[in-house]
């Protein structure tokens, strides 16, 4: 009995320690992700940020052109009217 006792310690010795490592490598795994979500998380505000720019210049340029439209249809409309009289 003592034998058997003796050799299941030993192997409980190895397989905890094996476990322990398993343990501190998943926790590093665990560190390690936490970091990648951040820098995910952080690139994906930049990128938001950067579209709704990207979107205000193009609301901006597009009621430019509108205006500039309007202004050259009335020049138009205008030129249209002087040569009917």
């Amino acid at each position: 009995i003592v034998k058997r006792l003796k050799e299941e310690r030993i192997s409980f010795d190895n397989q905890l320690t094996a476990l322990e490592r398993t343990v501190q490598a998943k926790q590093r795994d665990c560190e390690e992700l936490l970091l990648l979500s951040g820098d995910a998380s952080h690139a994906r505000d930049i990128a938001q940020q950067q579209l709704h720019a990207h979107r205000c210049q193009y609301e901006e340029k597009r009621l430019a052109r509108e205006g500039e439209l309007r202004e050259k249809q009335q020049m138009i409309n205008v030129r249209k009217k002087m040569i009917e009289r």
